[in-house]
């Protein structure tokens, strides 16, 4: 038993240097400011002046340092409705984002965990491989895809030189020789899709593939139709995995700076560039962590309420085929 416990003496020093040390730092940027010290003139006998501060020190050179106090100044700062608004778009652009990572992910794990799926190793290996390449690599590449002169709009405008009635319907439709695929919020939605999709199918696919077999068997032989079958037996028994791909799609893309910054081209700012602007443009540490503070609050409270919603086993869950 002392050996087992042994065991765990480097995982709890690992996390405490890099999960409580930087969360309480966080903590204390966060309920502090950084004020001017405060200090008073005094007229000396030969006409210079002196500054005095307030521990009753003297000094000749005005003082330009700075003290750090408690306050909760930069929580009403955080309130304002600048901010509140930025958090409420990251919100839904990462709601959108996870919607649409689900409608498009579901299918295919499931179809990749199906018995007559040939070789679903090496589709799933396709579908990581992208992950293995630069994050920034792969925004840029959409970015030469998408942008006014890219692959796209080559593509659509030798379309329109070839087909002119497809050309007289786009004009039709308002569409100018140079569709702006850039710089919107759909073009930050679909840099977060394709960089967390496969975050959302792999734990699918991992739980629907551990799904008994014999359920489905017993559902079919029971007179049950496959779609009664996936809504009975297949979706309640993926539910965990459904959970685990929400959660990891949906606080990235809360958290995310680098899609919307390429992508949106500052255009579609969120709440993960504010916090990253503070800590290098603005050099506010103080507002920057509050405002971590603030998304940290928003994430564990949507974890906790998927918590909530996972709390019953998959072997302790009743399958009713009728």
């Amino acid at each position: 038993m002392k050996r087992n416990k042994a065991l765990i003496v480097p995982f709890a020093l690992w996390a405490v240097i890099f999960i409580v040390i930087p969360l309480c730092l966080i903590v204390w940027y966060g309920v502090t400011v950084e004020e001017p010290v405060a200090y008073t003139e005094i007229a000396l006998e030969d006409g210079q002046t002196a500054y005095q501060l307030e521990d009753g020190t003297v000094v000749s050179e005005k003082p330009w340092q700075k003290q750090t106090v408690v306050s909760l100044e930069n929580f009403k700062r955080m309130l304002e409705p600048t901010y509140l608004k930025l958090l409420l778009r990251s919100l839904k652009i990462a709601v959108i984002t996870t919607a649409i990572c689900l409608l498009l992910g579901y299918p295919v794990a499931l179809i990749l965990s199906g018995r007559d799926f040939k070789r679903p190793a090496l589709w799933l290996m396709l579908i990581i491989l992208p992950m293995w390449m630069n994050f920034l690599l792969r925004t840029y590449s959409w970015m030469s895809i998408l942008e006014n002169s890219g692959i796209l709009n080559s593509w659509i405008s030798a379309l329109r030189e070839a087909v002119p009635a497809f050309d007289a319907w786009l004009e039709s439709m308002g569409v100018g020789k140079r569709i702006i695929f850039l710089y919107n919020e759909n073009a930050v939605i679909l840099g977060m899709v394709y960089n967390y999709l496969s975050f959302m199918i792999m734990p699918i696919y991992t739980v629907i593939e551990k799904i008994d077999r014999s359920l489905l068997e017993a559902a079919a032989d029971l007179g049950a139709s496959p779609a009664r079958s996936f809504l009975r037996v297949t979706l309640p028994y993926s539910l965990p995995g459904v959970l685990e791909g929400v959660t990891m799609v949906f606080v990235p893309a809360v958290t995310t700076f680098v899609i919307s910054q390429l992508m949106g081209g500052g255009k579609v700012p969120l709440i993960g560039d504010i916090i990253q602007n503070q800590f290098g443009k603005s050099s506010d540490w103080h507002f920057g962590a509050t405002l971590s503070l603030l998304v940290m609050v928003v994430v564990l409270a949507f974890m906790g309420a998927l918590r909530s919603m996972d709390k019953d086993e998959p072997d302790r869950k009743e399958v009713r085929i009728l």
